[in-house]
């Protein structure tokens, strides 16, 4: 038996594998089919995952990335499989018999595809997909504001000797207020990190409200550390201390007004700790017991200001009759920075002698140092005092205000309501008109450098020194009671005069008093109240005695009733309760004069059919009420004067159109009842639910996102954006195809198209795009192409294009067979276009098919990754002589991971989800991995390794019984 044994495991077992490679060839290609449907099932998830990393700006793990390549890899040998050569070679005698010796390979070949298949399914779970990359300075991305003045270079110099020598653990510039502190650091910054002088180097700016615990979260996040709400200040300070040891780092601190302890908040005297301090005086560390430089920042020099002046002045100054008098205006700006560009900004072309005159009248001479400062502020006072009366200065002091409520950096979205709310855009008849004449009168305040430029247009920023002074001319003149963002407010004024004078209140404070019984502020008109306890008890007539108020804002309180006396607000247009936990508000539905109405953020779970009998309200902010599953039916057909409907990760449990009966929640249809709407925010989880006819010409403004994606926060609120992501079942973006179209999504600026994996057309074949200026297509795997020839020659404004993980895109435009498109040898100019990104797209070879030339006239950023085939010497690159950007062949050819498609005519796919090559016999089947054995360059299945196990033996049994 044992002799009989071992003949039957060396001889006869390895004869029947050899046999049922042949015999069970057909068995062998459906269980390969199984199993490649599972793992490309679970491809599809991971890439999913990977997309929605890559959009929150996260890097994608090395083992992640590795199981995708090698997915690919091994996918292209098993396609090779439903090639159909391969299958044509399967038969001989012309297609009458069976060829054996093929049969025989390509079922075994199969069988150790499906052992690769399993194994590679096996490793398909990750412990981690990626990792969070942490954001770029901002200070570091440009040096355009930066002035290089000789003075300022000196000092720049001296301060970097200082962190290439570990002679001192603390440098400290200080200087008077407006003197140029931030902005010279801001330079040391750009030039340690480019020297690469630490491992890592942060700045945290503005530091005045001395809240050590915010500081040391702020210096943590930037160092990449985790932040636990739950953690004592003292474990962080530990932990933050470990992570500085471990590498050079350093921390600056802007703007310090007293003395902070660097040990509590974790920031060792250690070697590897450089801290630079910026404040307005050299007393404030004198205690500090490490190794210190102190800077001093004096004013320019008389011939450094009068270039400053000169250039924000403009020409004007060169005029014999002004010189003269510009000169002397520009000598009583002291040398300070902040007075030289605001003045001169405020007589910039003014061409009448008196106007120079008078402003040398007005500006005070410095005459020593200690009045420098008071100085100042009279200065910038008379700044202020050239605006517009009516429309620029109230303007002014509620961004002064709002400044220091936020900090660096004020949303102009409160900004807005505000102002609506105050009646500063009474002669406007809409919102939409409001918000641009809004934005034309904060470029008037930065063109006279009262606000400084932001990074992008949703928010504002002032210097310190000048929100100082907004905030004092508030004081004085308009009688207001305002506190800075974290302090405490002990106890409420009981000085009558004051409050019966009062006009404005702001208190973003930690802790408040108990609000008193009424509060008798009869002139009060804006009332702001940000609260960090807990619930706030408002007293029944607490608004008995404050009936002209228009603006009320809490933010961040719990409020679980409403008292009777807020129905007594007649005068009541602009209603904030961001950040809030709010019951019962029924009664907002009686304030009928309301035309603003906000709950950002707020944990808001019904929004109550008494909302809407709010006929006059004209802007509802719901944006990031995450815990909002309902609304009234009706409730917002009814608001009939609505123009602006703000839902950005919100609610989005819309009923579908055709319901019966009597419904529970709001349906989309709803919009279409409302005849004045021009600006919409929404999430749409079902296209189905989209009645048609309702994204019109008539939407002025819009966000839209449609499709399964958790949120979206990666968009510009400025333009008119759409975004489809995961849309499984769309195969064609046509206007007649897609619901909500007529015309379709007018004015588009931004179009996202993520994880549409059904889509076969091309996605600019049907949107009007001729205003689009951002595009990003990311893993629509059956897309071969984006555009057309006829249509790439209407982006004109494109400035942004990212295409990635797209398996079969060919290429991005691609002429074809109509009419207009046909034979056309011509040019096509990207005139606009900044930013390229082309990523994972291993079948990509040409920007675009055919013999047209493209060309790149402002192309200043280009990132190409994993496109190997990729012709990058082709005719549309070379024949782009304005292309600013280098781009070399190891750029791509570094990656290269994906072995070349030699079928020209590429697969098609089914409805269904299978790939096939166009055969519907063949159509279902979904080949996608394999390993061991490659297809020879003549089509014949040898093995790759070139071996000869021996034909198997074939006897006279059935050959249809094999035949595939």
């Amino acid at each position: 038996m044992g002799i009989v044994g071992k003949v039957v495991e060396y001889a006869v077992k390895p004869a029947m594998r050899q046999v049922g490679y042949l015999a069970h060839c057909k068995r062998n290609l459906e269980k390969l089919q199984t199993r490649v449907n599972e793992l490309s099932a679970a491809r599809e998830r991971l890439e999913l995952e990977v997309v929605r990393a890559e959009e929150k700006g996260e890097e994608i793990q090395t083992d992640v990335q590795n199981w995708l390549k090698h997915m690919v890899e091994i996918t292209e040998k098993a396609n090779e499989l439903w090639k159909r050569d391969t299958q044509a070679k399967m038969s001989c005698l012309r297609g009458v018999c069976p060829n054996p010796v093929l049969r025989y390979k390509l079922g075994r070949r199969s069988t150790k595809l499906q052992q690769a298949v399993v194994n590679h399914y096996a490793k398909r779970d990750f412990a981690s997909i990626s990792y969070k990359v942490r954001p770029q300075e901002v200070s570091m991305v440009s040096d355009k504001h930066y002035e290089a003045f000789d003075s300022r270079n000196l000092t720049v110099k001296k301060i970097m000797d200082e962190l290439r020598i570990p002679n001192t653990d603390l440098i400290l510039v200080y200087g008077i207020g407006g003197v140029g502190k931030t902005t010279l650091v801001e330079e040391v910054l750009r030039q340690a990190v480019k020297e690469k002088l630490f491992a890592d180097a942060v700045m945290v700016r503005s530091v005045q409200n001395l809240d050590l615990e915010v500081i040391q979260k702020e210096i943590a996040r930037k160092l990449g550390m985790e932040v636990y709400e739950s953690e004592t200040m003292s474990d962080r300070a530990l932990r933050l201390c470990n992570r500085i040891k471990a590498k050079k780092v350093l921390v600056i601190l802007d703007n310090i007004w007293e003395s902070i302890d660097l040990q509590s908040v974790g920031l060792p005297c250690v070697p590897t700790c450089r801290i630079l301090l910026t404040s307005r005086t050299r007393k404030l560390l004198s205690t500090e017991k490490r190794l210190q430089k102190d800077f001093v920042l004096q004013v320019l020099n008389e011939e450094e200001a009068w270039r400053l002046f000169e250039t924000k002045a403009g020409g004007v100054v060169k005029n014999p009759n002004i010189q003269t008098v510009a000169t002397e205006v520009a000598k009583k700006c002291g040398g300070l920075p902040v007075l030289v560009v605001t003045v001169a900004s405020s007589l910039r072309n003014r061409t009448t002698l008196p106007v120079w005159r008078d402003a040398l009248r007005c500006l005070k001479v410095f005459d020593n140092e200690h009045s420098a400062e008071h100085e100042a502020y009279s200065a910038l006072e008379w700044s202020y005092n050239q605006l517009d009366d009516q429309k620029l200065k109230p303007l002014f002091l509620i961004c002064g205000m709002l400044a220091r409520l936020g900090g660096a950096y004020a949303t102009l979205t409160n900004l807005l309501k505000y102002t609506i709310g105050l009646g500063l855009f009474n002669n406007i008849d809409s919102v939409e008109h409001a918000q641009y004449a809004l934005h034309s009168r904060i470029e008037e305040l930065k063109d006279s450098c009262l606000l400084l430029e932001s990074e992008d247009n949703t928010s504002f920023t002032m210097h310190d020194m000048v929100h100082d002074v907004a905030i004092s001319i508030a004081s004085k003149g308009q009688h207001a009671l305002l506190r800075t963002y974290g302090d405490e407010l002990k106890e409420w004024p009981n000085n009558k005069d004051f409050l019966e004078n009062c006009t404005m209140i702001s208190l973003p404070c930690k802790n408040i008093p108990r609000l008193p019984e009424v509060l008798k502020c009869q002139q009060l008109e804006f009332f702001h109240l940000q609260y960090d306890g807990d619930l706030l008890e408002i007293p029944g007539n607490f608004f008995e005695e404050m009936r002209k108020l228009k603006v009320m804002d809490f933010t961040n309180v719990h409020i679980w009733s409403l008292p009777p006396s807020l129905l007594l607000l007649e005068n009541l247009r602009t209603l904030c309760l961001d950040q809030c936990v709010v019951g019962d508000i029924t009664l907002l539905g009686q304030l009928s004069q309301l035309e603003i109405l906000s709950f950002i953020y707020s944990k808001l779970k019904v929004l109550p059919k008494e909302i809407g009998k709010l006929t006059r309200l004209r802007l509802l902010d719901l944006s990031w009420c995450s815990e909002l599953k309902t609304i009234s039916p009706n409730v917002i057909s009814s608001l009939k004067s609505l123009e602006d409907l703000r839902m950005k990760n919100s609610f989005n449990g819309w009923v579908p159109e055709g319901v019966t009966g009597e419904r529970s929640n709001a349906s989309l249809l709803e919009l279409k009842d409302l005849p004045r709407l021009a600006a919409l925010s929404i999430h749409v989880p079902d296209a189905s639910s989209i009645p048609t006819d309702l994204f019109t010409d008539k939407l002025k403004r819009y966000e839209i996102l449609i499709g399964t994606a958790p949120k979206w926060d990666d968009v510009d609120e400025t333009l008119n954006t759409l975004k489809l992501h995961e849309m499984r079942k769309l195969m064609h973006l046509h206007s007649e195809n897609c619901p909500g179209a007529g015309p379709f999504f007018p004015n588009l600026k931004v179009l996202h198209v993520v994880a549409c994996v059904a889509l076969k057309d091309p996605v600019l074949s049907a949107i009007p795009f001729k205003n689009l200026t951002t595009l990003e297509v990311v893993g629509c795997h059956r897309l071969k192409y984006l555009t057309t020839y006829t249509i790439a020659k209407t982006l004109k404004r494109l400035r942004e294009m990212t295409v990635g993980h797209c398996k079969r895109m060919r290429g991005i435009g691609a002429t074809t067979s109509d009419a207009d498109d046909a034979g056309n040898d011509g040019e096509i100019c990207f005139s606009q276009l900044q930013s390229l990104k082309l990523y994972s797209l291993p079948r990509l070879q040409d920007f675009f098919s055919g013999n047209c030339i493209v060309k790149f006239r402002s192309l200043k950023t280009v990132h190409i990754y994993k496109c190997p085939e990729l012709k990058i010497n082709s005719l549309e690159w070379k024949s782009s002589p304005e292309l600013g950007v280098q781009i070399t062949e190891e750029v791509v050819r570094d990656y290269y991971w994906c072995r070349k498609d030699d079928d020209d005519n590429d697969d098609e796919v089914d409805t269904d989800g299978g790939v096939g090559d166009g055969n519907e016999s063949n159509d279902d089947v979904y080949c996608s991995v394999g390993d061991g054995d490659d297809i020879a360059d003549d089509r014949s299945c040898e093995d790759s390794n070139g071996d000869s196990d021996g034909d198997a033996v074939i006897d006279d049994g059935g050959w249809r019984s094999w035949w595939w």
